[in-house]
């Protein structure tokens, strides 16, 4: 699975089916990512409930993850390698 914006609205905002649960099991990195952005997450409509989220709401948090995926990047063995 790829990390775009409508994998991860539909992984994190999807219904608890045996199928969404394997898809966390295979992707931890992004469900932990999906965890840590939705700890700081603020909705821009100032929704208080996932459940009145907006669909810019999603966008927003699907943005929010892939931010966080971006800072969680290990950094390359190339790179490494330059440091020292």
């Amino acid at each position: 699975m790829k990390s775009t914006a409508e994998n991860i609205k539909n992984l994190w905002f999807g219904a608890d089916t045996p199928l969404r649960q394997n898809k966390i099991k295979l992707h931890p990195r992004l469900w932990a990512a999906c965890q840590r952005a939705n700890g700081s997450f603020i909705p821009p409509s100032g929704a208080l409930h996932i459940e009145h989220y907006r669909k810019s709401d999603k966008v927003a948090f699907a943005k929010a993850v892939l931010k966080e995926l971006d800072q969680d990047q290990p950094v390359s063995e190339e790179a490494n390698y330059h440091l020292v």
